[in-house]
C-alpha cells in the first residue's frame, strides 16, 4: 500500500549556504510543514505545503531535494575533501551535490549525463547551491574516455534501470512495456566495465539502481567482481535503520527503511602491486 501514498519530501541542507536551522526557520516562516530528518543528518523531511521551488529556501539555495537512498549511497561512499569524484550517470545532480557537501566544496567533481539538456540541470542545480568545485560533461558511461583512466578517487555509477524502486512517484512505471527492459543488464554492465576503469588503485566505485530486480543488482555486481578479481565489496555503516551493512551491497525497501527503493554496492579498488599492467 505505501506504493500509493504520497511519500515525505526529503531535502538536504545546503552547509554551503547556511544552517538547518536557518533552512527550517526560512521554510516554516512561510508555512511549509518541515522538520529535521528523524535519522539523516543535514536533512529535512517536508510534508504538503504547496511549490517547493517557490520558497526562498529553496531558491537562495539552501536546500536541494533528494530521497534519503540516494543520500545514504553517496554517505556510504564516503567521498572527502580534495578527492576527485566522478559522477557518471548524474543528472538531475542529486548525487554531485551530496558529494560536493561532503567534500566541503572542496576537491574536483565531474559530473556527466548522456544528455545535453540535463547537463543544463546539473549546472543550475550547481550554481544555485554555490557548489564550485563540479564540472559538468555529456558522456555516454559506455565510451571511453582515455584521460580518465585510474584518474578517480571515487567513482559514483547511478545506472539507468527498471525504476521499480520509486514506482511511489512514477506509477506509470508499473504499466510499462517490459520487453525494453531486458536489455538493461547488458548496457548496465556495460557502464561498469567501462567506468571501473577510471578508479585509482585504492580508490571506490559505488554502483547504484533504484530498482528492487535482483538481476540488475546483486547479480550485476557479482558478474562484474568475478571478472575483475582487482575489486572487492567493501563494508559500510549508515544512519538510521540501515545501520551496519558488513556485506557491503544494500538494498533499501520503502516500508521498511522510509526511502524510495534503491541498491547500492561499494566496490574497493586493490592498491596497485608496481607491476605493469
Amino acid at each position: 500500500a505505501l506504493d500509493n501514498g504520497e511519500p515525505p519530501t526529503v531535502a538536504q541542507v545546503n552547509r554551503l549556504r547556511g544552517t538547518l536551522e536557518e533552512a527550517l526557520t526560512s521554510l516554516r516562516s512561510e508555512g511549509a510543514e518541515a522538520e529535521p530528518h528523524p535519522w539523516l543528518p543535514d536533512c529535512l523531511t517536508l510534508t504538503g505545503g504547496g511549490d517547493l521551488e517557490q520558497r526562498a529556501a529553496f531558491r537562495e539555495g539552501r536546500i536541494y531535494i533528494q530521497d534519503a537512498g540516494a543520500h545514504l549511497a553517496v554517505l556510504a561512499a564516503e567521498p572527502k575533501p580534495g578527492m576527485a569524484v566522478l559522477d557518471a550517470c548524474a543528472a538531475p545532480g542529486g548525487k554531485s551535490f551530496a558529494a560536493a557537501m561532503e567534500m566541503e566544496d572542496r576537491g574536483k567533481l565531474v559530473s556527466c549525463d548522456i544528455h545535453a539538456h540535463k547537463k543544463a540541470l546539473i549546472d543550475a542545480g550547481a550554481k544555485r547551491l554555490g557548489v564550485t568545485c563540479l564540472t559538468s560533461a555529456v558522456q555516454d558511461g559506455k565510451a571511453r574516455r582515455a584521460e580518465w583512466e585510474e584518474a578517480f578517487d571515487l567513482v559514483m555509477a547511478d545506472v539507468p534501470c527498471s525504476g521499480l524502486g520509486i514506482i511511489r512517484k512514477k506509477p506509470d512505471i508499473r504499466y510499462k512495456d517490459p520487453a525494453p527492459l531486458t536489455g538493461l543488464p547488458a548496457v548496465q554492465s556495460a557502464i561498469l566495465e567501462n567506468v571501473s576503469t577510471y578508479v585509482k588503485p585504492g580508490g571506490v566505485l559505488l554502483y547504484c539502481t533504484c530498482t528492487l530486480q535482483k538481476t540488475e543488482n546483486e547479480d550485476r555486481v557479482e558478474s562484474f567482481l568475478s571478472a575483475h578479481p582487482e575489486f572487492a565489496l567493501e563494508g559500510f555503516v549508515l544512519p538510521g535503520p540501515v545501520g551496519e551493512v558488513p556485506e557491503g551491497m544494500v538494498t533499501l525497501w520503502p516500508q521498511r527503511h522510509g526511502t524510495d527503493g534503491f541498491f547500492f554496492a561499494k566496490l574497493r579498488k586493490g592498491p596497485s602491486n608496481g607491476a605493469l599492467s
